[in-house]
């Protein structure tokens, strides 16, 4: 089979396409979080932790452009909203979230299933001339997957010379941990399990640089609702962190 697509799918790195979170609250006892909006036909959202908006007016495919501060504590409230009516939650959940630690609050699932995941993001400093990087899979469409992280323009088809998926057969909602990889140019691409003839999302044939030292969350998105069919792919930065002294509005 060839492959749905060869061209660049869009990379959004959250640095640039998403909702600075800003305000003015005393910052005590703190955790860090940023959100991920990965629900394909879901309006945009709002997130509250406790009583401190996390994100606000965010859109499907986009991440918060930093870690935001908000209360540590045990149960605390999660919730989801239409942005800007927040006073009736679409969707809640309790974490508890350590002093000091980074957490991504992944907004997945179609409206109809919409879920709210609380990942732990371990940014403890890859090894020398290495980076880090983990892969979630947040597109119902596409079923179980594969992901090849090569060297730009490897065919990853050859049967003469197959190459292994870096990752194998994830399913929707799989968070993987962090892989550790040796710093420089990449492809990745997201094929149907088993099948690497099909391309259903790539990165880039040119590739992109991953420094030393650096963190990064790759997410495998569903089609935008009323755009082309062409599956999504969203890279965030998660170290060097970004942001990580701004405080989230408080909701009170």
């Amino acid at each position: 089979m060839h492959p749905i697509s060869t061209t660049k799918r869009w990379i959004a790195l959250a640095s640039l396409a998403a909702t600075t979170v800003l305000g003015g609250c005393a910052l005590g006892s703190s955790s860090y979080v940023k959100v991920i909006h990965a629900s394909s036909g879901a309006t945009n959202v709002d997130i509250k932790v406790g009583n401190s908006f996390a994100a606000q007016n965010l859109a499907f495919g986009n991440a918060t452009s930093s870690y935001a501060h908000v209360p540590a504590g045990a149960n605390l409230s999660i919730q989801l909203f239409a942005a800007g009516k927040d006073t009736n939650a679409l969707l809640s959940t309790t974490q508890s979230l350590q002093q000091n630690q980074y957490y991504t609050v992944l907004a997945i699932g179609v409206p109809v299933s919409l879920q709210l995941q609380v990942i732990n993001d371990d940014l403890t400093p890859p090894k020398a001339n290495n980076f880090k990087i983990r892969v979630v899979h947040a597109s119902a469409a596409a079923g179980p997957v594969d992901v090849y992280v090569t060297a730009p323009g490897t065919d990853i088809n050859n049967p003469k010379n197959p190459t292994t998926p870096t990752l194998k057969n994830l399913t929707l909602g799989t968070v993987t941990s962090y892989l550790q990889v040796a710093s420089g140019t990449y492809e990745i691409r997201v094929t149907p399990a088993g099948n690497p003839g099909t391309t259903l999302i790539d990165s880039g044939a040119s590739g992109t640089n991953f420094p030393a030292g650096s963190i990064y969350t790759a997410v495998a998105l569903d089609p935008a609702p009323n755009k082309s069919a062409s599956f999504g792919f969203l890279l965030t930065q998660d170290l060097p962190v970004s942001g990580a002294a701004t405080t989230a509005s408080s909701a009170m």
